[in-house]
């Protein structure tokens, strides 16, 4: 049984896989994080307890971007919060029409991502 709120972390650097792990941690929330896409896609489980998603734009295979929309094609996805170190006011519209909660800039300022996941999954669990 779940006490916290499981999100996953898909990022192929793993200073941030790691960075990221311990953030969420510390602040009370269980973590799992993959070095791609697809290894994200081979997990059954991580998809199905995944309450939110933190998802590299750009990443070696299929692009962060890429695995969103597999996901909305196949389900109802969790939450996606985009993080990338190459993006612009573009990527930013792209990803939000595209349905993600937000998009940040690396370096990622960590109140602002705490923020976010805060209000994410508390919305969520209004809505049940």
């Amino acid at each position: 049984m779940r006490l916290s709120p499981c999100i996953v972390i898909v990022d192929d650097e793993p200073s941030v896989r790691s960075g990221l792990c311990n953030l969420l941690q510390s602040d009370g929330y269980e973590t799992e994080a993959f070095e791609s896409a697809e290894a994200f896609l081979q997990d059954d489980n991580a998809r199905a307890d995944a309450a939110l998603l933190i998802l590299d734009v750009k990443l070696k295979g299929m692009s962060g971007l890429e695995l969103y929309r597999q996901l909305i094609a196949q389900t109802t996805p969790p939450p996606v919060i985009f993080i990338s170190g190459h993006g612009d006011e573009n990527m930013l519209w792209y990803a939000i029409n595209l349905g993600a909660v937000t998009f940040l800039r690396k370096p990622i300022n960590v109140d602002t991502l705490l923020d976010y996941i805060r209000r994410e999954l508390s919305a969520r669990e209004e809505r049940r």
